[in-house]
């Protein structure tokens, strides 16, 4: 059964109202600005978590031995499918929250043109150290990069950039409509178009990029919906300079909201997802199936579940600061939140050299490591592979290793201003 497109109309005036609301609300007391002059505590403690998370997603990626594809309602099961899904928040949190210290970085002072000057700069730089550096980190070769999570934040900080010149809930009315209707376009198969494929493919699709019959890369995050996230999480920023009480208010009924929409979209079973759910096989099938969105490129219902998950952590958060509850976890959590790229080049590097290290202890063929099949393309070799508790400890251990350099490097940030700070 089709989706009217009525509601999706709805849905996006209902984003805009809020949004509208929200900039009303933010313009209206500037005496409740917070966070001028200093970061925001809840900020970096819930990147600190998706940071963290993310390596685990990574972990399962070079250490698993399940076989499976772990959101197959059909052949996963419960611990394996909530390892991985878990992870889906890493990605939306991360970029969504780029674009959050954006707008934190007009609050304290900066203009919009040395904003879209270092907008534009990082995000190129990004994009370049997404196709060198972190590319040979993921397969020991340059032959072809990959486009993955860095490569979507460069692309949105640079869309970001203009976009910044024009009103907060303009900014995140277009990042709205962009998650509602970029599904439209999955029907398109990037191969009929001929010469304008790979740009295709870049922007709204996933897939190889061909170059006369032969792949010269692999898209794994296409641009638009990943600036989607990153103009909503700009848009978001109006929430967080407010007083606590109302911000958490307004990100509990907004998480909730937006769960409400996902559960009413994906039991329609029609827009939002090309992976449809039905009830399959046991309750605890149909359960893994009913949450089995599709994150490349990423779908509306996938947006939905995820930003509203996302909400409802960051009120957590926001109150355990508030509050000053769990002083030890939001440490630690906020080192890592703090020094996000310096985090997520070495903990590639850990992944990579442990494994084959692994695989030479127990003699394993070491040398299908030393490429970029085994992770993106063909999967671990047969036979490889551990069970979930050695995947949670390489993770611990990774994560351990990790806190005391990140640690070093926050106080360094802290202490110095020096302008290459910004690119790391």
């Amino acid at each position: 059964m089709a989706t009217p497109i009525v509601s999706l109309e709805r849905l996006v005036w209902v984003c805009g109202g809020v949004l509208m609301g929200l900039q009303v609300r933010s313009e209206a007391s500037p005496e409740a600005v917070a966070g001028r002059g200093r970061r925001i505590e809840t900020v970096d403690l819930l990147r600190g978590l998706l940071m963290v998370l993310m390596a685990l997603d990574h972990a399962r990626d070079f250490f698993s031995g399940a076989g499976v594809n772990p959101t197959d309602p059909l052949r996963s099961w419960p611990a394996l499918f909530a390892t991985r899904w878990v992870t889906h928040l890493c990605a939306p949190g991360f970029v969504a929250l780029a674009g959050t210290s954006v707008y934190l970085q007009r609050q304290r002072g900066k203009s919009k043109s040395e904003v879209s000057r270092l907008l534009v700069t990082r995000g190129l730089w990004l994009i370049l150290l997404e196709v060198t550096l972190i590319s040979f980190s993921w397969s020991l070769t340059l032959k072809a990069p990959f486009f993955q999570v860095i490569w979507a934040v460069g692309v949105g900080m640079v869309v970001l950039a203009g976009l910044q010149w024009l009103p907060v809930w303009v900014v995140g009315a277009i990042g709205g409509a962009i998650a509602v209707l970029h599904d439209m376009a999955g029907e398109v198969d990037a191969a009929s178009l001929g010469g304008w494929a790979n740009l295709w493919t870049l922007i709204l699709g996933r897939g190889p990029l061909m170059v006369h019959g032969h792949p010269v890369g692999f898209v794994a995050y296409s641009a638009v919906p990943w600036t989607a996230a990153i103009l909503l999480g700009y848009a978001f920023g109006a929430v967080v300079v407010r007083e606590p009480r109302w911000r958490q208010r307004v990100c509990v009924g907004l998480g909730v909201g937006l769960l409400v929409v996902f559960a009413a979209v994906r039991v329609a079973a029609g827009y939002g997802d090309a992976v449809k759910w039905h009830p399959v096989g046991t309750f605890t099938q149909s359960a893994m199936s009913f949450w089995n969105v599709q994150k490349y490129p990423p779908s509306l219902e996938y947006f939905l579940s995820t930003f509203g998950a996302l909400l409802l952590l960051y009120a957590l958060f926001d109150v355990a600061v508030t509050r000053d509850w769990m002083g030890a976890l939001r440490g630690f959590l906020r080192v890592f939140g703090e020094v996000p790229f310096f985090y997520y080049v070495p903990h590639i590097w850990l992944m990579h050299v442990a494994t084959v290290v692994v695989a030479l202890m127990i003699g394993s063929d070491w040398r299908v490591w030393l490429g970029p099949r085994v992770i993106f393309l063909a999967g671990p070799p047969a036979g490889w592979g551990f069970g979930l508790p050695v995947v949670y400890a390489v993770w611990a251990v990774v994560v351990l290793i990790l806190y005391l350099p990140c640690k070093w490097f926050s106080g360094y940030k802290a202490r110095h201003r020096d302008w290459w700070l910004s690119y790391l």
